[in-house]
């Protein structure tokens, strides 16, 4: 083994950048490739990553912190606001919209930051804190469904083709979740988590709020060439969000330095690839398939007859079926096994988008049907995911070929889409303007966004020097 010694540090405008960049891109294809919180688990790995390589972390804190970052992003990707968005096209309801979108961005970028700091403490705070303050970060959830989503007290879509929100229960999990560890960790552990909470909420807010005027605008210049408005806003919201992130982890470097040093972490794990793998197999089944396919049917049936008790059990099944829910249970089998975080923040996140594009190549297969040509596919290309994640984590500089794997296998997906689902491919009678602006504009800012972050990745070994132990 190879120790890693720190000569030389980043600056403070690489890590507002780095962050920024794999953010702006992870958020782009979480709208490409995977929607929904399973798909926002791309930035929240793609920010993790960026930031850990910057503060130069050991790569088993680094796992950790990729598993925090995709609990934490992921959260946000519960809440609805296609038909937000959707009011910022109407002049008479453009600020109600843009009111709606800073809101859900801000809670979004909270409650994301919140987790996601949790991932650097990880070896500080004793994990039953860390299991009871997930836990009333549910409860949360579920008061702020109870209490404001469900009766619509405050509601930013729209009540004549209702959407069920869930930002005021994100709220409330986040509130909750930073009043208990005010009590419960040391002052300076929740500076930095009140600091990566605060910055969140500023950058998503923004982001969100900022990014859904290029909708607007949109709608004032319907004949331009350009036109995929829903894209500039997704990639301002990533670029800001990150940004605000990078620059918590800035301003908190010598904090979390300080804490995950080497010597002061270990990981308990696998020696074999057998129970590595037959771990991860176990956890992806649970969560895309198995869990979801009891629970979701009773959670969203009609209930309009619902009483009193029924509504509260329906309620705590929907708290069950929420992406927190899952993160906690991923939280649970890092803390038992930490040699699977990096099965979970890579493979699992890459399996998400392989869900999602195989469902789109077959969309008249029963998803829940098990081992049709959709199970066969998506366990074929996540086993190779798989195997390379295996194969990585244990060479040096595991967490730069780590990102660079999880950066191209979802541009390989996003390539797929390209070739297989946007219809015919052909350029004949298009300018070259229409053809880099318009029709394969969002293909062509992926691989150069990509080729951007992957040589930033690579420049980060210049700051690191290996000599033997």
């Amino acid at each position: 083994m190879n120790k890693l010694i720190k000569h030389s540090t980043f600056s403070q405008g690489m890590f507002v950048a780095l962050p920024a960049l794999a953010m702006m891109l992870g958020w782009g294809l979480r709208g490409h490739i995977g929607g929904g919180p399973f798909g926002a688990m791309i930035p929240g790995a793609m920010v993790a990553l960026s930031i850990s390589l910057l503060l130069k972390l050991p790569a088993s804190v680094t796992s950790i912190v990729v598993v925090f970052g995709v609990f934490g992003i992921g959260l946000g990707g519960e809440m609805t606001y296609g038909q937000t968005l959707g009011f910022l096209r109407n002049p008479d309801t453009v600020w109600w919209g843009t009111a709606g979108t800073t809101l859900k961005g801000a809670v979004w970028g909270l409650l994301g930051g919140t987790v996601f700091s949790l991932g650097f403490l990880f070896h500080r705070i004793p994990k039953k804190i860390i299991i009871y303050a997930l836990l009333l970060m549910l409860t949360g959830f579920f008061l702020g469904f109870k209490l404001v989503n469900e009766p619509m007290l405050l509601y930013f879509s729209d009540p004549a083709n209702p959407r069920a929100e869930s930002w005021a229960a994100l709220l409330f999990g986040a509130l909750a979740l930073l009043v208990f560890l005010r009590v419960k960790i040391a002052s300076a552990d929740y500076k930095m988590v009140r600091r990566f909470a605060l910055y969140g909420m500023v950058g998503g807010g923004l982001g969100f709020g900022l990014g859904g005027f290029w909708m607007v605008l949109g709608s004032h210049l319907p004949d331009v060439l350009f036109g995929n408005w829903w894209k500039a806003m997704e990639f301002t919201f990533g670029l800001l969000l990150g940004a605000s992130l990078g620059l918590a982890a800035w301003k908190s470097r010598k904090e979390i330095q300080n804490i995950n040093q080497p010597e002061k972490t270990s990981e308990i794990g696998f020696s074999s690839i057998s129970g590595e793998l037959g771990i991860l197999f176990a956890v992806a089944v649970f969560t895309y398939w198995l869990w979801p396919n009891l629970l979701e049917s009773f959670v969203y049936a009609e209930s309009v007859n619902d009483g009193f008790a029924l509504s509260m059990v329906r309620g705590v099944a929907r708290v069950l079926v929420n992406y927190g829910f899952y993160g906690f249970v991923f939280v649970l089998v890092i803390m038992r096994f930490p040699k699977m975080a990096w099965q979970i923040g890579i493979t699992l996140t890459f399996c998400h988008a392989a869900i999602d594009l195989i469902r789109d190549l077959y969309p008249d297969l029963n998803p829940w049907a098990p081992f049709t040509m959709h199970f066969l596919w998506v366990f074929l290309m996540t086993a190779i995911v798989s195997l390379l994640t295996f194969y990585y984590n244990r060479r040096e500089n595991s967490a730069i070929n780590l990102f660079l794997l999880l950066i191209w296998s979802c541009i390989g997906i996003s390539l797929l889409r390209l070739f297989f689902l946007s219809g015919s491919l052909s350029v004949s009678g298009m300018s070259i303007c229409q053809i880099v602006c318009n029709r394969f504009f969002v293909d062509i800012f992926f691989i150069v966004n990509a080729i951007v972050v992957s040589w930033i990745i690579f420049n980060t070994k210049k700051h690191q020097k290996l000599l033997p132990e």
